[in-house]
This record gives C-alpha cells, sequence and structure tokens, in this order.
C-alpha cells in the first residue's frame, strides 16, 4: 500500500482549468478549486460564509483531458487525491504555504446540481476500425487517432447520441398514440351511453 495523505475535497471551480503536455508527452491539467465552510451564527441565527481556502489540483493523462472538456469556473467539483503542501517565498519575501492535490478522480458535485454524463470512445477501437485502411491508403487521418488530443470526435459518441434520440422519439411516439387510443375509448363509452356524438354539420 503506497504511503501519502489522501483527501476528499469539495469546492467550486476558482479558474478554468488549463492543460498543457510534458516534456515527455504526458498530458497535465491544472485547476484551482476553492472551498467556503459555512458555520452557523447562533446570535445571528443564521448561517454565515467563512474565509475561502483554495487548492491547486492536479490532473494527468486522461483525467486532464476529460477535466478540461468538463469543468468550467464557478462549478460545484468533488475531488480525491493525494495531498501534499509545500513552502514558498512570495515577492514580498514572505514564507507561504502552497496545498496541492494529484487527483485519482474529480467530478461535478451532483447535490448541487445535475450534469450530463458522456462516455469516451476508445482509442484502441477507433485504431482497430480505421487504422490500417487509413495507412494502406497513406492517408494519415484514417488512423483512427484524432491530431488533436482534445478533438471533441474523442469525447463525443455519436452512436450513443444518437440510439438516445430514437429512444427519445420513439417514447414521445409512444406516449401520443397511447393518448389518442385513450380519447378514442372515452369517446366510445360515451356513445354506448346515450351521449349523442358531435354532428358533422357545422353551425
Amino acid at each position: 500500500m503506497s504511503q501519502g495523505a489522501y483527501v476528499t475535497l469539495v469546492g467550486f471551480v476558482a479558474q478554468d482549468p488549463t492543460i498543457r503536455a510534458t516534456a515527455t508527452g504526458k498530458q497535465l491539467t491544472r485547476v484551482r478549486v476553492g472551498t467556503t465552510p459555512r458555520y452557523r451564527d447562533d446570535e445571528a441565527g443564521q448561517w454565515r460564509d467563512g474565509e475561502t481556502s483554495y487548492y491547486d489540483v492536479k490532473c494527468w493523462n486522461r483525467l486532464a483531458a476529460h477535466v478540461r472538456q468538463s469543468l468550467h469556473k464557478g462549478e460545484p467539483v468533488i475531488v480525491k487525491g493525494k495531498f501534499r503542501t509545500s513552502t514558498y517565498k512570495d515577492k514580498d519575501g514572505q514564507t507561504r504555504i502552497s496545498f496541492e492535490i494529484t487527483a485519482d478522480t474529480l467530478g461535478h458535485d451532483l447535490s448541487r446540481g445535475t450534469a450530463n454524463y458522456m462516455r469516451v470512445q476508445s482509442r484502441r477501437a477507433n485504431a482497430d476500425d480505421g487504422g490500417a485502411r487509413g495507412q494502406s491508403a497513406g492517408n494519415p487521418e484514417g488512423s483512427g487517432m484524432p491530431e488533436d488530443p482534445m478533438d471533441l470526435d474523442e469525447i463525443l459518441d455519436d452512436e450513443a447520441i444518437e440510439r438516445f434520440g430514437r429512444d427519445l422519439e420513439n417514447g414521445e411516439l409512444a406516449a401520443r398514440a397511447a393518448a389518442e387510443n385513450e380519447e378514442g375509448a372515452e369517446n366510445e363509452g360515451e356513445d354506448e351511453a346515450g351521449v349523442p356524438a358531435p354532428s358533422a354539420t357545422p353551425f
């Protein structure tokens, strides 16, 4: 078991995530997360916000790409990862403490809102599907790998979107048919009970 301080941080995105590639080719996203504790003011009889603390969160590789695409300033998030502190001198020569978390996972806090999950297409599946054809044709774009690591085609699952659209459409059609059948049954019941059907001759 690895050593280290692991924490779960509940807060909000203080700055939009930034992504860059390291010298070894890995993707690194940094996101600033703030937390504001709340406490009960018994004298005033209400809740108040405490002092906000800020943490630097590092995300690597696949998590780095997902965080860059998904999170924006002001959104509530939950972070789980390894916690460490370091000291540094600011421009005035004062000693400051930096708090940093290397995230294992990071996502929206659904207790404070909703989010839409989108499954990522597998790079290996894309390569198997189009890689051989692209290489044989001499077309680098047919390799199945996006030129831009942040290409939205890697994030959006077109098949899932189309399937969702079909399910939604079928559900609406089924609901409309059920409503029409129910309305027709009510009209038949009224005719059988002796209620005259509406005249076809306009007034």
